[in-house]
């Protein structure tokens, strides 16, 4: 054991990380340095993720960075589309999370390097915050966080209702409030007045009920997003979510009259 110990530190060493119990995914060493306390779900395989990073050489020197260019990079992890080590770095990864992905040349852009921009065999370290995650599979989801007692009609289709909500990205980021505006916020509900995981997540609710709902991207404001909304994210809603998925834990929509 002491041996496999000091092996693991000595190549952690060579690659400029610290030793820790952080996962070591192939070639790829993993510094989770930053984990949420509430992990609902890990990227995986087939996910789309949405993140901030910053890429260096193992000098420090500076490669490329999404902070810098002022929009976070998307991409879909285990389907090629990414920097080999890259993916495998973002695999398991919770969102809120900031990890160290430092990568081989070999899993990254090898012995060939990448025109004047990164020489032959180069090892490379990404600093990474995830934003967001969503899989083509996902279906809007709702919480009842409270309901009346007595609910004598709830919201279909064609129907007039007037609500209160709070909207927010996975991440926590408020993207719009009809609180902070101090008035509800009125639409028609299967009309296409409303994006259509909004129009799918008020289905059934009674007056008086609050409820959390979570949007994913493409029944939100997808590729393109929404003015300060973040394209290809999740949303919650009212207490709700709304970034690609009506995203906010802590988002609730509170209804109030139905017509």
């Amino acid at each position: 054991m002491l041996f496999l110990c000091v092996a693991f530190c000595f190549l952690a060493a060579w690659f400029s990380v610290d030793c820790n119990p952080s996962p070591v995914l192939g070639d790829v060493v993993v510094d989770r340095y930053e984990i949420p306390k509430d992990c609902a779900r890990e990227a995986k395989t087939g996910d789309y993720v949405r993140y901030h990073y910053n890429a260096t050489f193992i000098d420090g020197k500076t490669l490329d960075s999404s902070y810098e260019k002022g929009a976070a990079k998307v991409g879909l992890i285990g389907e090629g589309r990414l920097i080999a080590g890259v993916d495998k770095g973002l695999q398991g990864m919770c969102v809120n999370e900031r990890r160290k992905i430092t990568i081989p040349p070999h899993l990254a852009y090898g012995s060939n390097g990448a025109g004047d921009v990164v020489p032959p065999d180069a090892a490379l370290v990404f600093n990474v915050h995830l934003l967001d995650l969503w899989n083509k599979a996902d279906l809007v989801v709702t919480k009842t966080i409270s309901t009346p007692k007595d609910c004598k009609r709830s919201v279909m289709r064609t129907d007039f209702v007037r609500y209160h909500f709070n909207g927010t990205l996975l991440d926590g980021t408020s993207f719009d409030s009809s609180y902070n505006r101090k008035q509800t916020y009125n639409s028609l509900v299967g009309e296409g007045w409303l994006v259509k995981g909004m129009d799918e997540g008020l289905l059934g609710m009674c007056v008086g009920e609050i409820r959390h709902i979570v949007i994913p991207p493409f029944k939100a404001y997808g590729l393109k997003g929404s003015g300060k909304t973040a394209r290809q994210a999740n949303r919650n809603y009212g207490h709700k979510y709304l970034e690609e998925k009506l995203l906010s834990r802590k988002n609730k929509v509170h209804l109030y009259t139905v017509d």
